[in-house]
């Protein structure tokens, strides 16, 4: 009778020895979980695009604008010498004006020219925390077990790239 229970244990563990080699529901497991990394690298990556898209934008926008108030102020001293000259009516105080706004707009012009009139501001990738934004973690398998934060994964600059130090994803299985 104890040697047909031992029996039955023997072949609840051969079962359970296939179940253990089974490296198919692991490896399903991990595709799973680097499919899910690979959706989050994306996201970020595409959100990084957008604010640099943005920037970009944001760049010709000032540019075509400074651009655009030199050439109205242009074309209003253009005006107002010709309309001066028609009308031969000029006083000492417009020569004074005249002479202190084309100065001006040479000046402005130089500085638009030879000086960025941008100031580009933003933060490096390496002041963000990456190990506080992502991190992986192992789910118990047994309650007993604790959870277990693993070490983080560091990701070394390539080059010139940009330098993203323990970055790491955040995974709790269901």
């Amino acid at each position: 009778m104890l040697i047909n229970k031992l029996n039955e244990f023997t072949a609840d563990r051969n079962d359970l020895q296939k179940n253990i080699n089974k490296d198919n529901s692991n490896q399903r497991s991990v595709l799973d979980i680097t499919a899910k990394i690979d959706e989050w690298e994306e996201r970020t990556i595409e959100k990084v695009k957008q604010v640099a898209d943005l920037a970009k934008k944001q760049v010709v926008k000032i540019i075509n604008s400074n651009q655009e108030e030199i050439a109205i102020r242009f074309r209003n001293l253009s005006k107002e010498l010709g309309d001066r000259r028609v009308k031969k009516s000029v006083l000492e105080h417009d020569i004074t004006r005249l002479k202190q706004e084309i100065y001006q707009l040479k000046e402005d012009v130089i500085k638009m020219t030879q000086t960025s009139t941008i100031e580009l501001n933003m933060k490096q990738s390496d002041k963000i925390e990456w190990n506080r934004m992502t991190y992986v973690e192992g789910k118990p398998i047994t309650p007993c077990n604790q959870w277990h934060q693993l070490k983080p994964i560091e990701i070394k600059s390539i080059g010139e790239g940009i330098l993203l130090e323990n970055a790491i994803l955040l995974i709790r299985g269901s």
